[in-house]
């Protein structure tokens, strides 16, 4: 396990306790909204599980606690180079924190669902942001690398899932097209020999 990752964890006491409580909205809630929103139950328990992933990492008090005035770092927007990602630093993973939430945010079919869940992802980096500044009592510092690479990671999941959604598409209208055109020949087939010629009598 990296250090980061680490130190993360245990300077993160009460995400068990928000994961828990993910497991407990997972199971209540996937069916229900699943069939409101006609997606599949199974979907929606992993774009609720990942949710609560970024919720439990980014927005629960930290320890040792510091003082209350607000701190916001915006004095650098530099996006993470190759070093971060070979590395896998904080920076590679602050990227890979939202990759799920936007893969998952674009695969259904339906455009009005596609958009209204990708701008929720892409809306959650500027909220968790805001509520670290607004909050100081959680101990987290809002910082504007942070925000540069959630961006990338809800940019990254959301061309991934763009990319899968549309080769599922594709499969499926091969397979649609396969099944198809045995069925018409067998039909040109039955109506060929229920033909009778002419001058031939039966």
């Amino acid at each position: 396990m990296p250090g980061w990752l680490e130190v993360w964890w245990r300077h993160t006491p009460y995400a068990p306790l928000v994961l828990a409580v993910t497991a407990v909205a997972v199971v209540v809630l996937a069916r229900p909204v699943g069939r409101r929103l006609r997606l599949p139950a199974l979907g929606v328990a992993a774009w609720v599980a990942a949710l609560g992933l970024v919720v439990a990492l980014t927005l629960t008090p930290r320890e040792p606690q510091r003082s209350g005035e607000r701190v916001c770092a915006l004095d650098s927007w530099t996006p993470l180079d190759l070093h971060n990602v070979l590395a896998l630093d904080q920076r590679a993973a602050n990227v890979l924190l939202l990759v799920p939430l936007a893969l998952l945010a674009a695969l259904p079919r339906d455009a009005r669902t596609r958009r209204a869940l990708l701008g929720l992802v892409v809306a959650l980096p500027f909220v968790v942001e805001a509520v670290q500044y607004a909050v100081p009592r959680i101990s987290r510092i809002c910082d504007s690398n942070d925000l540069v690479d959630n961006l990338v990671g809800v940019a990254v999941g959301a061309a991934v899932g763009t990319a899968v959604r549309l080769v599922a598409s594709l499969a499926h209208r091969r397979r649609r097209g396969g099944k198809g055109r045995p069925r018409r020949a067998s039909q040109d087939t039955r109506r060929g020999t229920s033909r009778t010629p002419r001058g031939v009598r039966r």
